[in-house]
This record gives structure tokens, C-alpha cells and sequence, in this order.
């Protein structure tokens, strides 16, 4: 693969990355206390109009978008270790990654747990565990995207 092809695919993990990060990190800033100053029902319904669409919206191609660009990116630099630019490229695709990680480890379980309450309760108790991994996949999606920007300039 070419130096210029390598680029385009840091660049691309680095632009969905970014854009998946700016999602979350606007999510705990901003949605989260607007639901959690509503009432506990409406806040639960909310939410799972919310997770509903989400698989469903152009949101999905910066999600997998990221995932997909980061591996790849892992996979095309790793021959040039230890060279500095790659190990800022490797850096960033790892935390891109883990970011995905985090989101099927924590904030879709806890997702499916509040789309099964029937009664519309348990806002509170999932809303800080949702919050602490959204704030993380945001922060390590954020300092992903910036080590993958400084791969590209060192």
C-alpha cells in the first residue's frame, strides 16, 4: 500500500473517530441532563426512541465507519514500528477501537436492559452507568482521532 493510501485511511479513521467522539461527548453534555431533569417515564421512553433510531441513522456510518478504519489502520502500520508516525497511528487506532469496545460492552447492554423495563423505571441507575461509558468512549474516541491527526504530521 502506498504512503498516500495509508494517509487517506489514517485520515478517514481519524475524521470518523472524531465525529463518533463528538456524538458521545455532546450526548453526556447535553441529551443526558435534559433527560435527567424530565420525568423518569418520559426519560426512559426517550431513550428508547433514541437507541431505536440510532442503529438506523447515518450516525452508524461514522460507528462502524470508525471501527472498521481503525483495524485497518492497525493492520497497514504495524510493519513500519517503530517509526514515530506509526506509532501515533497505532495509538489512535487502538483507543478508536476500544471505543467500539466500550460500546458493546457497556452502553448496549445497558440499552437492552432499559428497552425490557415495562413499567418505565431505572432511569436514574442507568443513566450514570450509561453516562460513565459514553464519557469514556467519547474521551478515548477524542485522543484516538488526535493521535491518528498527529501520525499524519510527525
Amino acid at each position: 500500500m502506498t504512503d498516500q493510501l495509508i494517509g487517506l485511511l489514517v485520515g478517514l479513521a481519524a475524521l470518523t473517530t472524531a465525529t463518533a467522539g463528538g456524538v458521545y461527548l455532546g450526548f453526556t453534555s447535553m441529551v443526558m441532563p435534559a433527560l435527567r431533569e424530565s420525568p423518569e417515564a418520559e426519560s426512559v421512553a426517550t431513550m428508547n426512541r433514541i437507541n431505536v433510531r440510532a442503529v438506523r441513522s447515518t450516525f452508524m456510518i461514522a460507528f462502524v465507519g470508525s471501527a472498521l478504519t481503525c483495524l485497518a489502520v492497525a493492520i497497514v502500520v504495524t510493519p513500519a514500528l517503530p517509526r514515530l508516525d506509526a506509532l501515533f497511528a497505532l495509538l489512535g487506532a487502538a483507543l478508536g477501537f476500544i471505543a467500539f469496545v466500550v460500546t458493546a460492552a457497556v452502553n448496549v447492554p445497558l440499552n437492552n436492559r432499559l428497552a425490557a423495563t415495562k413499567d418505565g423505571r431505572g432511569f436514574a441507575d442507568f443513566e450514570r452507568r450509561w453516562r460513565r461509558g459514553n464519557s469514556v468512549r467519547g474521551a478515548v474516541s477524542l485522543l484516538g482521532a488526535a493521535s491518528l491527526i498527529t501520525s499524519l504530521v510527525v
